[in-house]
């Protein structure tokens, strides 16, 4: 018979029935003589037979020994296999969402949640947290299901609903059952609520809800692009309270390499953002790391982490004749020119930092246009200036090449137009206006169009008819910077105008790829460009490994030909006092690739969640959902226990009162006796 004890160690008080053993056994020695002188003076007593009285003792003893056993039984409570009032059920499957707001910022809620779990050592259940486990498929008893629980770190991957239902919905199948779900939660607000489907049944168990103000960094950007030494940029951060209580002057401090620049505060209401400028200055080259910290009670997410650099120096590439674009760079450190030939635009060849322009369209293949669009689209710049009137054929390549922006180029008059006054408030003129250049450059120019198109949100130029001069398109990540005349051309105005310099020096500093800034946990996992000296030999010998705070982590990884695609490692998410943020050093073989700062999702730091109340109403009428507080004893077992607790102290009473009658009895024989005197 499959018995259990929900308290095994009152057991050991099985050994205290060698006492009344020993007793009784001791009382049974041999008698001793006792020589007298005259024995007239004694009574004569009546001799009973040994018999029956050695068998009320045996009964007395037996009683005493069979009433305290089942008294010790009583208090260990037996867990019998046998119920006469349930039946089975299918096997229970529990959800239990450890994102970091429950697991780091209400771990004490989290933990208690535990305690309504069945304690019975025979139930079993499936358990799955937010990141997922082959494990999830097997069966676990309660104490293991409550010692992992107690063991979880934080599931860093923001997961939908719908993965977790998914889920759900294969631990049953692998059964062949109806789900039976508990989802454990606090159903943050910032999250749709699952939908449930018709069949299986659905219990949903709240955690509590953190009720504290939580202001947090939304996003992060730079001023400009273009980061040059000694000059002063401003880090735009864009900051949220996330929380359910008013943030009152709570306090948002920039540091450089642990060293603070600048302390700002802020006042915000729930779900309220605002934006704060910190302004800084790299003094040199390299790689600083800035965090910016708040004084916010939820302390899993008051550091942000993110890098500073200075920006590499740009490559200009020049297809076609360049003529006196040259002169317009050689001047200035932070360009590096170069003439190439036509056969060097394809994308293989070009790297990933490269402003290109192209002089002239005509000898273009479709092949060309199909590549060059292929990397305009992967975040790279490109400019283009007809040196000629355009063909119809030469017409038909550059709207196939334009496709999906919205521009349609059509030949146009080849007479002079006057260019219109540039307006200042546009972004791009920003840089340029802060050097007073514009106000030199008042009179603008007059050139010859050679096509035309329909003009879009972003025209930096204009002719004096409303068509673009000079336009930024944005095509896929990239942008393609399109000119309706041969501005290279000696003659035209625009070469000869002294907007022609900062013009290009704008177009080449902003059109850089954004840097990145920081890294934000994910699971579609971390790219880490390797080194540009770097030659991948194995998997074990260009092994990446994360150095953090003076520990060694080996992320799951995958080569992908320049750099590594790589998943948080379980160890760092499971590190509670660390945590999974923060600077992060991608070495292999001792030889650093990157430093990268990661950051939570910003998803976890939404505290509000939806309450027992607003739960019900939004599932009334659907019969499979349910909202409970514990989960029913005895849940989770195939054949459901029975306490036999109560049937042993009622075992214990009744051989206790064997005992008490056999003693009465005894003594009430003894008094009756004859006795001879």
């Amino acid at each position: 018979m499959n018995i259990h004890f929900a308290h095994p160690m009152y057991l050991w008080a099985l050994l205290g029935l060698i006492i009344p053993l020993w007793m009784h056994f001791y009382h049974r020695k041999a008698a001793k003589v006792l020589y007298y002188s005259d024995l007239s003076w004694l009574e004569k007593i009546h001799q009973e037979g040994k018999g029956l009285k050695q068998i009320q003792k045996i009964w007395l003893l037996l009683a005493r020994l069979i009433s305290l056993f089942f008294l010790i039984l009583g208090f260990a409570n037996p867990l019998g296999p046998i119920s006469f009032n349930k039946t089975s059920q299918s096997n229970l499957i529990l959800y239990v969402d450890n994102n970091p707001a429950q697991v780091l910022a209400a771990r004490k809620t989290f933990l208690t949640k535990s305690t309504s779990l069945p304690a019975s050592p025979n139930g079993q259940a499936h358990l799955f947290f937010n990141d997922f486990e082959s494990q999830d498929f097997e069966l676990k008893a309660w104490p293991q299901i409550r010692e992992q629980w107690n063991q979880r770190g934080p599931g860093l991957e923001p997961i939908k609903a719908s993965q977790i239902l998914t889920h759900a919905q294969q631990i049953a199948e692998e059964n062949q059952q109806e789900p039976l779900l508990y989802w454990f939660s606090d159903f943050p607000k910032n999250k749709s609520l699952p939908s449930f489907p018709t069949k299986g049944s659905y219990v949903l168990q709240t955690f509590q809800g953190i009720n504290s103000d939580n202001v947090f960094v939304d996003s992060v950007h730079l001023s400009h692009k273009f980061i040059r030494p000694n000059t002063s940029y401003e880090v735009i951060v864009r900051m949220k309270n996330g929380g359910t209580k008013l943030a009152n002057k709570r306090q948002i401090s920039l540091y450089l390499n642990d060293f603070m620049m600048a302390t700002q505060s802020v006042i915000l209401e729930p779900n309220e953002s605002t934006e704060l400028r910190f302004p800084f200055s790299l003094a040199k080259s390299g790689v600083y790391r800035a965090k910016l910290m708040s004084d916010d009670p939820v302390a899993f997410d008051n550091s942000f982490y993110f890098m500073l650099q200075s920006s590499e120096p740009r490559n200009i590439y020049v297809v076609g004749n360049a003529q006196n674009l040259e002169k317009v760079f050689e001047k200035e450190e932070f360009f590096e020119f170069k003439s190439i030939q036509a056969s060097e635009i394809l994308p293989a060849h070009l790297p990933e930092d490269a402003f290109v322009c192209l002089v002239g369209v005509e000898g273009r293949t479709a092949t060309d246009w199909k590549a060059l669009n292929t990397w305009v689209s992967q975040g790279h710049s490109l400019a283009i200036i007809p040196s000629q009137g355009p063909t119809e054929a030469i017409l038909q390549d550059m709207n196939r090449f334009f496709a999906g922006t919205g521009k349609q180029l059509a030949q146009t008059s080849q007479s002079e137009l006057p260019v219109q006054q540039v307006s200042t408030r546009q972004s791009f003129f920003q840089e340029i206006v802060t050097k007073k250049s514009l106000n030199r450059a008042s009179k603008l120019w007059t050139s010859k169009p050679l096509w035309e198109w329909n003009p879009g949100n972003e025209t930096l130029i204009s002719w004096m008819n409303g068509k673009p001069f000079l336009e930024k398109i944005s095509l896929g990540l990239g942008s393609v910077f399109l000119f309706s005349s041969h501005v290279l051309n000696q003659q035209d105005g625009f070469n000869k105008h002294g907007l022609f310099l900062p013009v290009w020096h704008e177009m080449v500093l902003s059109s850089g790829l954004s840097p990145v800034l920081h890294q934000r946990i994910t699971s579609q996992g971390i790219e880490i460009k390797a080194s540009a000296d770097f030659v991948y030999q194995s998997a074990d010998k260009s092994l990446l490994s994360w150095q953090k705070q003076g520990q060694n982590f080996i992320p799951e990884q995958n080569w992908l030909g320049k750099s590594w695609l790589c998943r948080i490692p379980q160890t760092m998410m499971q590190d509670l006092r660390s945590g999974a943020n923060g600077f992060i050093d991608a070495q292999v073989g001792g030889k650093a690739m990157a430093t990268f700062a990661l950051n939570y999702p910003k998803e976890f730091s939404q505290l509000a969640t939806y309450s027992e109340k607003e739960l019900e109403e939004h599932y009334e009428g659907q019969k499979q959902v349910s909202i409970r507080h514990d989960v029913p004893t005895g849940l989770g077992e195939s054949n459901p226990r029975t306490s036999w607790a109560l049937l042993c102290f009622g075992l214990a009473l009744f051989f206790f009162l064997v005992e008490m009658a056999l003693v009465l009895w005894n003594s009430r024989s003894s008094r009756t006796s004859p006795v001879n005197r």
